[in-house]
Parts: C-alpha cells; sequence; structure tokens
C-alpha cells in the first residue's frame, strides 16, 4: 500500500496537470478561432479595456448613472456580436471558455482552504488499486440501461415477469440517486450472474460521482484482501495515520460487489460486521450486490451480520436469464 503522503502529492501533481493541460488546449483552440476570425481577438481587447473603465466606475462613486448604463449596453453588444462571428465561422462560442471537470473546484481540488469531494475521491483512487472506479466508463448509466432485455413473461409460480421486477428495482435506484443526501437507504441485490447487479451498481456510482459525493466501489475478495494486508503490514509510523479502514468509514457510499466470492473466515467476518455496523450507525449508505440467495446469506454469514443486512436494507431479488448470454447470442447471429 503506498504511502499517503506520496499518494497526497500524486493527486496534487494530478489536479496541476489537469489544470496545466486544459489551458494549453484552451490556448491552442484561442489561437484556432483568432487565425479564422480576426474580429474575435479584436472584442476580445475592446472588452477588457471597457472592462478596466467598468472597474474604475465602480470605485467612483460619483460616475453618472446614464455612463454606466452606456458602458454595460457596449459589452453586452460586444459579447453579442463575438458570439455571432464565431457562430458564422462554425466554432461553438463555448469552446473559448475552460471545461472544468468539477465547476466546484476549477479542478484546483480545493474550495477555499477545504478539500473538495473530487480531491478526496482522487486520494481514494489513487491510494487503492482495489477501488473499481476507474473501471467505471461513462456508458455505465441509467440511460444505457436497457429493460427490453428482461422478459415480459411470467414464469410458472412467479408473481410478475423479470421485466416488471426489473422496473421495481430501477425505479428504487433511481429514487436512491435522486434522494441521496436526503435519505440514507442501504440496498441489496441478489439474483444469479448475468442479471444486471453489477451494471446498475456501476450507474448508482456514476450518478452520485457526478453530484459530488464520494464513492469507493471493490469486490468483496479486494475489500477483504486490502483491509488485511493493511492490518498486518502496516508499520508503527503508519498505525497513527489514517488507513484503509478509515477511508471506507468516511467515503459518502460504498458499493461491495460479489459478495460472497471472498474465503470467508473469523477475520472476513469480523470486518465485514464492522463495516456494515460501524457506517449504519453513522448513516453512511453500502449497496451490496451478490450472487447468494437470502438462505445462503444466512447460512454462510453470522446473525448479527444477517440481522443487519436483511433488516436494514432494502431487499431486491434479480431474476430471468442471463442477460451476457442473450447479449452473445444477439451478436453471434
Amino acid at each position: 500500500m503506498p504511502d499517503r503522503s506520496d499518494v497526497y502529492k500524486q493527486v496534487i501533481k494530478y489536479f496541476d496537470s489537469l489544470r496545466t493541460n486544459e489551458q494549453s488546449h484552451l490556448r491552442q483552440k484561442r489561437e484556432e478561432v483568432y487565425a479564422a476570425c480576426p474580429r474575435v481577438r479584436q472584442i476580445e481587447n475592446e472588452i477588457a479595456i471597457l472592462g478596466i473603465t467598468a472597474a474604475k466606475n465602480a470605485i467612483d462613486s460619483k460616475t453618472p448613472t446614464k455612463d454606466i448604463v452606456e458602458l454595460k449596453e457596449k459589452m453586452d453588444s460586444l459579447k453579442a456580436e463575438k458570439i455571432q462571428v464565431m457562430k458564422n465561422a462554425g466554432f461553438d462560442p463555448d469552446c473559448l471558455n475552460i471545461n472544468y471537470k468539477c465547476e466546484k473546484c476549477h479542478d484546483t481540488g480545493f474550495i477555499g482552504q477545504r478539500e473538495c469531494s473530487c480531491f478526496t475521491q482522487k486520494l481514494v483512487e489513487m491510494a487503492y488499486s482495489s477501488s473499481n472506479m476507474r473501471e467505471i466508463t461513462a456508458d455505465e448509466n441509467f440511460d444505457n440501461f436497457n429493460i427490453n432485455y428482461y422478459s415480459s413473461q411470467t414464469a410458472q409460480g412467479d408473481i410478475m415477469s423479470p421485466k416488471e421486477n426489473m422496473q421495481i428495482i430501477l425505479s428504487v435506484c433511481l429514487e436512491f440517486t435522486k434522494n441521496f443526501s436526503k435519505k440514507k437507504d442501504n440496498l441489496l441485490f441478489y439474483g444469479g450472474p448475468g442479471l444486471g447487479k453489477t451494471f446498475l451498481c456501476s450507474c448508482i456510482a456514476r450518478e452520485i460521482l457526478d453530484k459530488g459525493y464520494t464513492v469507493f466501489y471493490t469486490t468483496a475478495p479486494q475489500l477483504f484482501k486490502t483491509i488485511e494486508k493493511e492490518r498486518f503490514n502496516r508499520s508503527q509510523e503508519e498505525e497513527s495515520q489514517t488507513g484503509f479502514s478509515d477511508d471506507l468509514q468516511s467515503v459518502d457510499l460504498l458499493i461491495i460487489d460479489d459478495l460472497g466470492t471472498e474465503f470467508n473466515t473469523s477475520f472476513t467476518s469480523s470486518e465485514l460486521f464492522d463495516i456494515l455496523n460501524t457506517r449504519l450507525i453513522n448513516k453512511k449508505p453500502v449497496i451490496i450486490s451478490t450472487n447468494l440467495s437470502v438462505n445462503d446469506i444466512q447460512n454462510i454469514y453470522s446473525e448479527r451480520i444477517t440481522s443487519r443486512i436483511i433488516g436494514e436494507y432494502k431487499v431486491m431479488k434479480f431474476f430471468g436469464k442471463d442477460i451476457r448470454l442473450i447479449k452473445k447470442y444477439s451478436y453471434n447471429k
């Protein structure tokens, strides 16, 4: 596990690089626009001069209101002309604005003296290779969730079709992201493989990240492997520093995928209970995804773990045909 001070420096360097690259891209774009539209450069110079005059007027309380109004009208007219000139040349007027990845901190990583949530998220991602956040792509979002992969036919013994069931699950997930700041729900997704559990976890993670919250997404084997590595390999100096367990408890949303695929021992059972119980107490949401049935969970894990999962989580069963096989069959056809 990397030294936290080194990780912190890496994150600082990341944000510096982010701003440098964007500013370089902006300079290149600006020169491209100026070459095609010399009038844009002239307009920007004129606006800058008027801006200095406006600043002086703001200091001088004796400036007539009429002059202030005329100055504002000139600036508005120049801005409108600039937009029109760029449009006529085929440029998007917004292309001369910096495209910040985080509008809250303008990619500095800080809001005043306080770390922005994007900075904290990057710390988590860089500190732990076990976090799967890097693997979540822009394609894994609710807009790309295709409910038509689920059958409308109700199987014998079921009270609803896989599609009807998924519509309910999807509405719960959307509600979870919509009210994340108000309601601190916990979710349990269970059912066979290839039914969309991991994809929905990714959709939720992406949505919560876009809202400016921190997310730690990991599989159960990776989770306990990292905990064990930290627990038994930390030096005395590192013991006094914030560690992995602290980060697990501090992130806004923890997602544990593939619960049940870890090697179950008294150590993992104890750590799982501590994670779930502490986050419940602190009202920090957890999403668990597993191929285990509810009965399997009750048989494998201790009563105090299952009572918290079954009693404190919204339990949603996924059923239907393996979507991966459906996609593969459709592609081969």
